[in-house]
């Protein structure tokens, strides 16, 4: 009877098993289409076989564990080339807004005001006496000052835009953080639908900054450069320290922790893109405005202070000598009253003479700034902008087929395959069917032998 008894036995625990196999494969079934769903698998092993009387009897099958099929090592990968597409991405996307408002060929950009500009001032020193030729210099060099002071306050706004970006960004880490904070103290376990909850969170974590994780038992831990933002049931948030000089042109830096706080190297993300642009590409091309700025006004006022006008006016300046950049040029008031006071004559007393304003005309070719003159240190900013947006897309589309290949392998590993499932269903249920006849064929053996008795 103890062998029928155990026949009947592993009988029902076959049907057991695989009942609650067909159950999990039921569910990856079911979720098929759910995004960052792992597909799940419950292993079957034999026990121990049991001892009765000196003789061991046969050994049975138990469920061992509930599990997923994920390759860590690939989702380490993914989430560090991901955080690095999206620094690409975002990079790409906001240089693109600023080729926007620098452009480099364009009938109302910098390039073409400024060979108006000089083109102006050589026409003068053929004309010296010219009214009209002066209120071509100041029209001109009115267009010119007013196409700097617009750029300047686009670019800032794109900046200003951009430091809202970084603000939200930063929001949604502190939040994401505190969602995977929650589930470590919900304690996973076995719950394979909280952990890949977790794992969705993880991965739009690494679409927003580099990060690295790290397993620690049923929790994980978060860190970014080395900084903790989650710490199982712990968080720290990151916070932001902007800084702005007078002409509205600003500085970030994100930081972590209330007391003692320290700086974050943000390297990847969103985050990353965002900060990269904000701080270096856009603060770049202000500064190189400016120095083209500072440089034409102090030029054209130092010529400008030893020539004389039609009244014989000397020593004026011909822009507001309080620039300080893009942003604040302007006219010396002197000049804005009066056209006339436009020196031209280098000379006192002959105002047919142009030598001062030829001087000022030829600074067009003068190096100004390093080994560049002011045109072509313009150009140089437009290159170098150029050059940026080259590189970014490159490595945008470059990484886009690295995250792909990786995203495929995952796919490939924890993916649902409808084919494979299906497959694996009819084996379970076969071996339903074959494990319920050995309950009933031991049953019917048990019958015979009481009918004996």
């Amino acid at each position: 009877m103890a062998t029928l008894k155990a026949l009947s036995e592993l009988g029902r625990i076959g049907m057991l098993n695989s009942q609650a196999q067909m159950a999990v494969t039921g569910k990856n079934i079911a979720n098929v289409n759910t995004e960052g769903y792992s597909r799940q698998r419950l292993d079957i092993t034999p026990q121990l076989p049991f001892v009765l009387a000196g003789y061991a009897g046969a050994s049975a099958l138990s469920t061992e564990s509930h599990r997923q099929i994920r390759d860590e090592f690939t989702d380490q990968q993914f989430r560090s080339q991901n955080s690095l597409y999206h620094l690409y991405d975002t990079t790409d996307s906001i240089l693109t807004q600023l080729e926007g408002i620098l452009p480099a060929d364009n009938e109302s950009g910098l390039r073409s005001m400024l060979d108006e500009f000089w083109m102006a001032w050589d026409s003068l020193s053929n004309d010296p006496e010219s009214n009209v030729a002066r209120e071509i210099v100041f029209n001109t060099a009115d267009t010119l000052a007013t196409t700097y002071r617009r750029l300047h306050r686009e670019v800032v706004n794109l900046q200003t835009g951009v430091s809202n970006e970084i603000e939200a960004t930063v929001t949604k880490i502190n939040n994401v953080a505190a969602e995977i904070a929650a589930l470590n103290e919900a304690d996973p376990g076995d719950n394979l639908d909280i952990t890949d909850q977790r794992n969705r969170l993880i991965d739009e974590l690494s679409k927003l900054t580099n990060i690295e994780v790290a397993n620690e038992g049923p929790n994980i831990s978060v860190s970014v450069s080395g900084l903790m933002i989650v710490a199982g049931i712990d968080t720290f948030e990151m916070s932001i320290a902007q800084t702005s000089d007078s002409q509205g042109v600003g500085s970030i830096s994100i930081n972590i922790g209330d007391k003692n706080a320290k700086t974050i190297n943000i390297t990847g993300g969103v985050l990353g893109g965002l900060m990269n642009v904000y701080n270096d590409d856009i603060t770049n091309h202000i500064d190189m405005m400016d120095i083209q700025v500072l440089t034409l006004v102090d030029e054209v006022n130092a010529l400008h202070q030893t020539g004389f006008a039609l009244d014989g006016t000397t020593g004026l300046n011909f822009f507001k000598p309080s620039s300080v950049g893009a942003a604040n040029i302007d006219f010396d008031p002197i000049i804005a009253g009066d056209r006339n006071k436009i020196a031209a004559s280098d000379t006192l007393g002959v105002p047919g003479n142009g030598g001062i304003a030829r001087a000022i005309a030829e600074l067009r070719d003068e190096q100004l700034i390093g080994t560049e003159t002011i045109n072509e240190h313009y150009r140089t900013m437009i290159v170098q902008l150029g050059s940026r947006i080259q590189q970014s897309a490159f490595l945008k589309s470059s990484q886009d087929k690295v995250v792909g290949h990786l995203q495929l392998k995952r796919d490939s590993v924890a993916g649902v395959s409808m084919e494979e499932e299906m497959t694996l269903m009819m084996q379970l249920e076969q071996s339903f069917a074959a494990a319920a006849k050995m309950v009933q064929i031991a049953d019917e053996m048990t019958r015979t032998l009481l009918a004996l008795i």
